[in-house]
């Protein structure tokens, strides 16, 4: 699966089956940074089904890529309110 594009930024989704309250994370590869371990990390942006809800979740965070995260998805399978959270978050960036 190729990496995505939204409003320019190059992103990948996950979904991790609502194994946690951050079942959606999508990961913002435009500027990778190392860790003092020498990994790379990229800011992301990890959400429940409806993040803007007063019980849901949506956090900005870090991450590293991997199967961790869950199954790679495609940005159209994001459920709608975590699509409008990354359009509002893009354009901010």
């Amino acid at each position: 699966m190729k990496t995505e594009k939204v409003n320019g930024h190059r992103i990948k989704c996950y979904d991790n089956g609502g194994k946690s309250c951050d079942r959606y994370t999508v990961v913002y590869l435009d500027e990778p940074y190392q860790y003092c371990s020498g990994d790379t990390g990229y800011c992301c942006l990890g959400m429940s089904e409806h993040p803007s809800h007063p019980q849901g979740f949506g956090q900005h965070c870090s991450c590293q890529v991997g199967k961790h995260l869950g199954k790679r998805i495609l940005f159209k399978d994001l459920p709608p309110d975590c699509q409008d959270l990354v359009y509002g978050e893009t354009a901010l960036i």
